[in-house]
């Protein structure tokens, strides 16, 4: 499937925009990468949940952003060092807090680290996931591991076939995307970006790739950020910053005309788009036939 039609299919899937996109679910109001997290992202009008994908020793796929557990669990130690059985008996919220440690309310309320299966069972149909497959390019063994992922990965939407409507698959790798790309050309593929180049060659090498996304950091979406958004919509790129936290930042971008925020506050991210331009309007380029 060529760029431009998958271009064509996800602005009509999702014609309003920009995107608020759930940076590992609504995270910043409660655990993240948890179905609670994912749901309510949901809730609160996300178009679009922003998930990070795993293994396990065992070769499950599981939605986790850390290589360990000790930030998110009250686990230790590497998750590819451990079963499925042994993630899904740690407490996912236990580290959560809104008041730096003075309470935990999560605590032993019974969250999860979920299964992939388990998010895309739990996020209503109409609400579009992007997974990000983990892989360290400067780690040989990593890297094997992000490989391991996509494989799983794919297969996971070959037996579920519906899931390419609403499925945008990114990755800092490019070796990741272009092995799913390999196994799959119909998948949807985005390049992650942080600044260590500038803007526009960050864009070069999505569009060198043909990948149908480019997903670039706030912190480095510059001066540049305008004419960059042109670019990639006359290459037919979605253009998607993370990560977005402060409303009046969010606003600025949707003034360039980015395709979708990734907030850890979908809310009030949405909020404030909307008092600032009325309800969410398709923006830049549309769908053609």
């Amino acid at each position: 499937m060529e760029t431009s039609t998958r271009w064509n299919d996800f602005l009509r899937r999702w014609p309003q925009r920009p995107w608020i996109i759930a940076h590992r679910g609504a995270s910043g109001l409660v655990p993240e990468n948890t179905l609670t997290a994912f749901v309510l992202a949901a809730e609160q009008g996300s178009d679009f949940v922003e998930l990070d994908l795993r293994i396990t020793s065992d070769g499950h796929l599981v939605v986790l952003h850390d290589a360990t557990l000790e930030r998110t669990t009250d686990g230790r130690g590497f998750v590819h060092e451990h079963t499925l059985a042994e993630l899904q008996r740690l407490d996912a919220g236990f580290t959560f807090t809104l008041d730096r440690g003075t309470t935990y309310p999560f605590r032993g309320l019974g969250l999860r680290i979920p299964t992939f299966e388990e998010v895309v069972a739990c996020v209503p149909p109409h609400v579009g996931i992007n997974a990000e497959v983990k892989s360290a390019p400067w780690d040989p063994a990593d890297r094997q591991r992000g490989q391991a992922i996509a494989e799983r990965l794919v297969a996971f939407v070959q037996r579920h076939p519906t899931l390419r409507e609403r499925l945008l698959v990114s990755s800092f790798d490019h070796a990741v995307l272009d092995t799913i790309r390999q196994l799959d050309p119909a998948i949807p593929l985005a390049l992650c970006t942080v600044p260590l180049r500038p803007l526009p060659e960050q864009l070069h090498r999505v569009v060198e790739h043909g990948y149908d996304a480019f997903h670039p950091m706030d912190v480095g979406f510059d001066e540049h950020g305008a004419a960059v958004v042109t670019s990639a919509h006359l290459h037919r790129l979605l253009v998607n910053v993370w990560t977005v936290d402060v409303p009046e930042r969010a606003v600025e971008l949707a003034a360039l005309g980015v395709d979708g925020i990734i907030t850890d506050y979908p809310d009030a991210t949405r909020r404030a788009i909307e008092r600032a331009f009325g309800p969410r309007r398709p923006a830049g380029l549309v769908a053609t036939s």
